[in-house]
């Protein structure tokens, strides 16, 4: 009995394709016309883009069923996810000032001295957003109103940074708050809690309060925290604070750091097991003089030093990140490898297409000279042939940026970012197989939009 005359088979057929990733489907649907027929059907389709719904990679507008789409649009969507919104840019260049395509209305007040804490981020799928300013609350999109606040862990403090992300529990987001207490100015304090936050019953969870490092004798000694899975980090100062939250374990690590600018070095990023860092370190000419390399480094979360999390005293060992085990070591690329660095930034982006690969983009300026947009995939599925089981980060791009064009926001999964200046940059990717399957038309003359269609 051939595979083309059992509906019993297909049937099963129809079910394996319903739990593949958009990559494999596309690739099982060039191997034979009956494949292709199979792959291109809408019930493949609704499975795969209903799952990028449920990671966020898709937004969901309101009263919109994915089931009443046709094929065509549900593909579109697939096309969105990986391409960002046709009036994106896929060339290297300077994109002009962003042009806003969704403006997000909320009935918030906030006191004109109140900017510099001032912050929002919307979670991925669009649905939820989260508004910082010196307390923290979470805002429903379609209810335009506020759905939960967090209260502060101790007494007489306000949240002076955040992260937020979605799990792959249903409607659940993880959210760590960084906090500083405000009794008086000599002995100011430190505390990180994690929570998780039913987004559908507003309730929370606290998993973890640690008392962390004070850091330097300013009101915001926090940058760049960040979740991924079951681990986050948040640097304070020249230090790494990271967190097993569901342990409830802690790892310290120093990393170099400008003690002065710290929130304009971001030296450090999360990938599921791994902590990606970029450290200095040396190398010499042909001359034999000596110079500083920004170097990308894998160390696995596993062989940090991990310790119980105590939540009234800050953790006294410390580990430095040149001593960490490394399971790849890549120096960055470097227009001018004797100009130091004036601003480092990482943005890790997991594939909307791939199970298993992320995006890196790394940001290196530099003092009067250009700086470089780097593109970096990450394979942690160690697909390469002969390759072994372990990671596979690889260099896909590179891409000058103007000379003092500082930029200030991480690149989007696409590459694009803005400059200090309002400025938009299009860092350009090869998106490749994906992209050639996935490939859309652009038209030079639209305008630059910056929020996902």
């Amino acid at each position: 009995m051939s595979l083309t005359s059992s509906p019993l088979v297909e049937d099963v057929l129809f079910l394996i394709l319903s739990f593949c990733d958009i990559a494999a489907i596309l690739a099982i649907s060039r191997s034979s016309k009956y494949f292709y027929r199979l792959s291109s059907s809408k019930s493949v389709w609704l499975a795969a883009v209903s799952e990028l719904v449920r990671k966020g990679f898709v937004y969901q507008e309101d009263g919109v069923v994915l089931g009443d789409l046709t094929k065509e649009q549900l593909v579109e969507k697939a096309k969105r996810a990986m391409l960002g919104p046709r009036t994106w840019g896929a060339d290297h260049s300077d994109l002009g000032p962003p042009i806003v395509s969704r403006e997000i209305t909320l009935p918030s007040s906030v006191r004109n001295d109140d900017w510099l804490n001032f912050e929002v981020k919307l979670l991925l799928g669009g649905e939820y957003l989260f508004h910082r300013n010196w307390r923290l609350d979470c805002w429903s999109v379609c209810e335009r109103k506020v759905v939960w606040t967090y209260k502060c862990c101790v007494e007489d403090a306000a949240v002076i940074a955040f992260a937020a992300q979605l799990t792959n529990t249903p409607d659940q987001a993880v959210v760590m708050t960084c906090q500083r207490t405000w009794k008086n100015t000599v002995e100011r304090t430190n505390y990180v809690e994690v929570l998780t936050l039913d987004l559908k019953t507003r309730n929370s969870q606290s998993f973890m309060v640690a008392r962390v490092p004070d850091g330097h004798g300013g009101n915001d000694p926090y940058s760049h925290p960040q979740i991924c899975g079951d681990f986050a980090a948040v640097a304070v100062a020249t230090d790494v604070m990271l967190f097993n939250w569901r342990e409830g374990t802690w790892a310290k690590v120093a990393i170099e750091n400008d003690p002065h600018h710290f929130a304009r070095y971001c030296r450090f990023a999360l990938a599921p097991g791994y902590a990606i860092l970029i450290l200095t370190l040396s190398d010499q000419d042909e001359d034999g003089d000596k110079y500083d390399v920004e170097t990308i480094v894998l160390s696995p979360l596993a062989a940090l030093p991990w310790a119980s999390v105590d939540p009234v005293n800050p953790p006294g060992g410390v580990a430095n990140a040149r001593d960490l085990p490394r399971v790849h070591t890549e120096a960055l690329p470097v227009v001018n490898k004797y100009a130091s660095p004036s601003a480092i930034l990482i943005a890790v982006h997991e594939h909307p297409l791939r199970n298993g690969v992320f995006r890196i983009w790394i940001s290196v300026d530099r003092y009067n000279v250009p700086g470089i947009l780097s593109y970096h995939r990450l394979n942690l599925a160690g697909a390469r042939r002969n390759s072994g089981d372990g990671p596979i980060l690889e260099l896909r791009s590179a891409t000058e940026t103007d000379k003092n064009y500082v930029v200030v926001t991480r690149a989007s999964f696409t590459g694009h970012t803005v400059r200090w200046d309002g400025r938009a940059f299009g860092g350009g990717v090869d998106c490749g197989t994906e992209g050639a399957a996935l490939e859309r038309s652009r038209n030079p003359s639209d305008p630059v939009s910056y929020r996902k269609e």
